[in-house]
């Protein structure tokens, strides 16, 4: 099935009012070698709500029947951009997936490191050809990215560019400071909804778990915030797992669970 922005929209309308809650948020960020398959069904009476995945790649080995693949083109390396086109289309076409993200922190000379102009180019060559056909994202820049993405978003400003992903990791003091930087890209994407693809409070599990319990409810319920992915089942951050999985850890079960617009199972 091909999907277009309008048709997007109104399955998604249809789909929310389906709901005995709004549209679930909750995604993964997990590489293909990290066993996710427990973050759906049900726990002590709580469904999931977790309904989307990505691994920071093209295409997966480990699908889930309950969540949908957002390919991601990570970088303009070749060995990204050579089967970027083929794998989001098969996503697009015959996978269910209906969005598209672009370029993790290329603020950073170690992650994708691109200037806003290079990156604005290449999101016009390889991200701009799916208008139409899916969601499409902004580069996800880290929370010392604010200058970088306003720099990019005035160089692509004829780019169809539907929401802006952001990524944040501090203390876990400091969900003040998260609920910040969420609502400072809010007021910047000129109407734009954000999705937070990788945010993790730094500190033990119990103090992760404090966190949460503030920071779901802020998300679940801020109109602007579409999606997002609590770093944890990756294999460098594995702290909604237990021990490695494919069992969840306690901040998994609490991750996953909690109902819609609460931090607590």
């Amino acid at each position: 099935m091909v999907f277009s922005s309008k048709k997007l929209s109104i399955a998604a309308s249809l789909f929310t009012l389906a709901l005995a809650d709004p549209w679930p948020k909750r995604g993964l960020a997990a590489n293909d070698d990290i066993p996710i398959s427990q973050f759906g069904g049900s726990y002590n009476g709580h469904g999931s709500q977790v309904n989307w995945q990505y691994n920071w790649d093209s295409t997966t080995s480990q699908k889930q029947s309950w969540a949908e693949f957002v390919p991601m083109l990570w970088g303009t390396q070749s060995y990204h951009t050579t089967q970027w086109f083929d794998n989001a289309w098969y996503w697009i076409n015959n996978g269910g997936s209906g969005h598209l993200l672009a370029f993790n922190e290329p603020e950073l000379g170690s992650q994708a490191n691109l200037s806003p102009g290079d990156a604005a180019n290449a999101w016009r060559q390889y991200m701009e050809p799916f208008y139409g056909h899916a969601q499409l994202g902004a580069p996800a820049v880290s929370n010392d990215g604010y200058n970088w993405i306003s720099q990019f978003l005035q160089a692509c400003s004829g780019c169809h560019i539907d929401f802006i992903p952001i990524h944040w990791y501090n203390d876990w003091t400091l969900e003040a400071d998260f609920e910040n930087w969420v609502n400072s890209i809010c007021s910047l994407g000129g109407g734009r909804q954000v999705w937070i693809t990788e945010f993790q409070a730094l500190g033990n599990a119990d103090q992760e778990a404090t966190f949460l319990r503030s920071a779901i409810p802020f998300l679940d319920n801020n109109p602007c915030v579409y999606r997002y992915s609590y770093f944890g089942t990756a294999d460098n951050g594995k702290d909604l797992l237990q021990n490695g999985g494919p069992s969840l850890s306690s901040l998994g079960i609490q991750y996953a669970f909690s109902p819609y617009g609460s931090g607590s199972v």
